[in-house]
């Protein structure tokens, strides 16, 4: 498993912890130290993705094409080789 590959699930892991404390909070309100959990989680996975950006770009792709049909014209996973090419 790559460097790449090994923090993206760690990102992944701290999201999933994060949004399983949100249910838990919704049927446990006045839990505040798993509401603090939460809290540490969340910024933990906002750490780790400003790290993976810095490193390899981007998580999300966004275009500058506001068209409510314009990722039809991106590139299909299929379309893309492993070296990111068309």
């Amino acid at each position: 498993m790559s460097e790449q590959e090994r923090l993206m699930r760690r990102i992944h892991a701290y999201h999933f912890a994060a949004w399983e404390l949100h249910i838990f909070l919704d049927t446990h309100p006045g839990d505040c130290q798993a509401a603090k959990q939460q809290e540490e989680y969340r910024k933990m996975a906002d750490e780790l993705m400003a790290q993976y950006e810095a490193t390899y770009g981007p998580m999300h792709h966004s275009s500058s094409d506001t068209s409510r049909w314009a990722w039809i014209n991106d590139p299909w996973p299929w379309d893309v080789n492993k070296e990111g090419n068309k």
